[in-house]
């Protein structure tokens, strides 16, 4: 399986990088990246974290998790069942090795013969884009999307609802009391060859709606990569941003 990866971080208006990325190589929390990578592998794993801003060490908890991820999730481990037991591993883990008001969402895929499971907590994304649009398949933990999940707001609201940024879910310490409460959202397919994939934390899209990343980036998502990066920048960043765009060929 040949795959290009593309990855890019922001730091944005903050004075430190809370967001923490595995490329389907390397694990990364740099202020400001832009790289473009083709993997042959049998095995792919990429995610996005972002520590929770306004608690302790978020730029912690976020690479504990890529940490804890990067060595845990392997082709020996490849079903939607074993990433709950992973997570809760990781949860568990991350009890004893983070302060107590520490926390960080997560949004990441694997893919392996011909199957791809996606998974996140928190908001952070994947989406997937190709001729017929953009569709988001993970699911925001938060507490705007469980208004709109129980139908007290409509979807076409969430993103100017003024709590849209309260998450209820996540990896870290102060979940700790909600994790019997959610489940890790999980999506599987058979991956697209005409398909890309997105995954960001929401620095990018709460600064952009789908309509604008889907422009940004078709016809060739894998190769629009700079125009996604250079509209954030032109918009003005109010957090820090990171996505990871994938194509198989």
């Amino acid at each position: 399986m040949r795959c290009t990866v593309y990855s890019a971080m922001l730091l944005g208006p903050r004075n430190k990088q809370e967001d923490c990325i595995i490329d389907g190589v390397d694990l990364y929390q740099a202020n400001q990246l832009k790289q473009k990578k083709v993997i042959d592998t049998d095995f792919l794993l990429l995610s996005v974290c972002d520590g929770m801003g306004g608690h302790d060490q978020g730029e912690t908890a976020s690479r504990f998790v890529c940490e804890q991820i990067q060595a845990k999730f392997n082709r020996n481990r490849f079903s939607a069942e074993n990433i709950e037991t992973l997570f809760t591993e990781i949860q568990d883990t991350s009890q004893k090795h983070l302060p107590g008001n520490c926390g960080t969402t997560v949004a990441g895929l694997m893919i392996m013969d011909g199957r791809i499971i996606v998974f996140n907590a928190g908001d952070s994304r994947v989406y997937k884009i190709s001729s017929s649009g953009i569709d988001y398949i993970s699911h925001d933990h938060s507490l705007v999307q469980g208004l709109v999940d129980n139908f007290f707001i409509q979807q076409d609201s969430a993103p100017h609802h003024p709590l849209k940024n309260i998450i209820e879910f996540g990896i870290g310490p102060i979940f700790n009391d909600v994790w019997k409460n959610f489940n890790i959202h999980i999506f599987e397919e058979s991956f697209s060859k005409d398909a890309g994939y997105l995954l960001c934390s929401d620095g990018v899209n709460d600064l952009m709606n789908e309509q604008e990343i889907l422009e940004c980036l078709m016809p060739s998502p894998i190769d629009n990569g700079d125009n996604l990066l250079a509209a954030l920048q032109k918009k003005g960043l109010k957090d820090n941003a990171s996505f990871i765009i994938l194509q198989i060929h």
